[in-house]
């Protein structure tokens, strides 16, 4: 489970960071299309964000073939990520600082699949 736990934390973080550095665009797709959150927000479709952390990533790629045959609901998957929530709100949120403000510390990469069976 603390592999899954810490996998969520850097799929999590790098959607921050991705929202982060690509604002504007995000903020005029979400005109458009935008799902309600639980936290009370919106965020971006489920297929953008899986296509987004899936690009970055790619090693979530070994995860999501089981995922999707398990579940094929988009909505459902961002849930299970960890990535159901307004991403404008935590980037606001002074306590959740994102690896783009941490200083010369590279994001964490996910293990390879051989180390991740040491979990």
């Amino acid at each position: 489970m603390a592999f899954f736990e810490n996998f969520v934390s850097v799929i999590r973080q790098k959607w921050l960071d991705y929202v982060e550095s690509n604002r504007e665009w995000l903020q005029l797709q979400m005109r458009m299309t935008s799902v309600r959150t639980p936290d009370g927000g919106r965020r971006p479709s489920s297929l953008l964000i899986l296509g987004v952390v899936n690009a970055l990533e790619p090693k979530l790629g070994n995860l999501m073939v089981p995922f999707y045959q398990l579940n094929s609901d988009e909505d459902a998957l961002v849930e299970v990520l960890g990535l159901n929530f307004d991403p404008e709100m935590a980037l606001n949120d002074e306590s959740m600082p994102t690896t783009l403000d941490a200083e010369n510390e590279e994001a964490k990469l996910l293990p390879d699949s051989a180390e991740a069976d040491d979990f």
